[in-house]
C-alpha cells in the first residue's frame, strides 16, 4: 500500500500511541477515533472506525470493515483479524422490544488473540470471540464464543464444527 496514513497523521486521528510497521490505507474513515494501533496493524481501504478502538500486534481489518467503539470498547488481541464486510458494534438498538426508541444496547466487544472473523459476519455489542476462534462467513455473534471454536452459520443457526488446535509458539 502506498497510500498510507503516516504515524504522525494517526496520532492526530485520535489513536493515543501507534506501533511500528503500521500499515493505514488514506482510504479509510475515522471518527472520533480513541485508542491503540500495536507493531504491524493492517488497516484496509473503505473501512470505518469509530469510537474506542484497541487493536493489537499484528491484528488486519479488511476492505469494507466497520468498527463501532461508540457504547463500549473494541479490544482485537494479537494477530486476529476481520476479512472484508465485517461489522463490529458496541451499541446497537435492541431489536427485541416493541418499539425501536427503547434503550440500546451496549457493550464491549473482544476479539481473542490469533481469531478470525469470516467475511459477512457481525458481532454484536457485549459479545466476547474467545483466543484461537474460527467464525465463518455471514455469522451474527452475540454472547460468548469458546476459545478455539470453529463457528459456521447455517439456514438454522450457528453451529460449532469442533476445536481448531492452538497456535505455534
Amino acid at each position: 500500500m502506498f497510500n498510507i496514513y503516516s504515524r504522525e497523521d494517526l496520532l492526530k486521528i485520535g489513536f493515543k500511541s501507534v506501533g511500528k510497521a503500521t500499515l493505514v490505507s488514506k482510504d479509510a474513515r475515522f471518527f472520533s477515533v480513541q485508542g491503540e494501533l500495536g507493531d504491524g496493524v493492517r488497516i484496509d481501504a473503505f473501512s470505518i472506525l469509530t469510537g474506542h478502538i484497541l487493536l493489537g500486534k499484528n491484528v488486519h481489518v479488511s476492505p469494507f470493515c466497520f468498527l463501532g467503539g461508540t457504547g463500549g470498547t473494541i479490544r482485537m488481541g494479537p494477530h486476529s483479524g476481520l476479512s472484508t464486510h465485517v461489522s463490529v458494534f458496541t451499541k446497537s438498538a435492541d431489536y427485541s422490544k416493541q418499539t425501536l426508541d427503547a434503550p440500546k444496547l451496549t457493550g464491549n466487544v473482544s476479539i481473542g488473540n490469533h481469531s478470525i472473523v469470516g467475511s459477512g459476519s457481525t458481532v454484536m455489542p457485549g459479545s466476547k470471540i474467545g483466543k484461537n476462534a474460527s467464525l465463518g462467513c455471514n455469522c451474527v455473534i452475540q454472547g460468548s464464543v469458546p476459545a478455539g471454536s470453529i463457528i459456521v452459520s447455517r439456514g438454522t443457526g450457528l453451529v460449532t464444527l469442533s476445536k481448531r488446535a492452538a497456535p505455534p509458539k
